[in-house]
């Protein structure tokens, strides 16, 4: 469908689970100072129709577009615009969900995920 990146090995995701007919958006997942950022591309998805949830380590994102918006960005392999996108994603332990943060902008989610404190390096003192 279009970009999947994620060099971090981090994040493993799946799809068809729960909305087996809405593909996976293209998303870019990318490690800053103490997080991961992971951006997924939701094209004519708006705040009302999305749904970031997390439920035993498995973050989904769900999002329906508007009726008006299907035929703005089709679907290259079968030139029709998909009802909605979904992605879920096994997070990995050394990450901190509690402190999560999403936004959107321009169809562009965007999701914040900090390392837990005992995941992140540190120097040992040698006596």
């Amino acid at each position: 469908m279009g970009t999947h990146y994620d060099s971090t090995n981090t994040l493993t995701v799946s799809n068809r689970e729960h909305h087996p007919t809405y593909p996976r958006p293209s998303y870019l997942v990318k490690r800053e100072e103490g997080a991961f950022r992971l951006t997924i591309a939701l094209p004519g998805v708006s705040r009302d129709n999305l749904n970031v949830s997390l439920e035993k380590g498995l973050l989904t994102v769900t999002g329906s577009r508007a009726s008006s918006e299907l035929h703005s960005a089709k679907d290259p392999s079968n030139g029709r615009a998909p009802e909605g996108y979904e992605l879920q994603t096994r997070l990995h332990p050394d990450l901190s969900p509690e402190a999560m943060s999403a936004q959107l902008k321009n169809g562009i989610l965007t999701l914040v995920l900090p390392e837990k404190e005992s995941a992140k390096k540190r120097d040992i003192p040698i006596n």
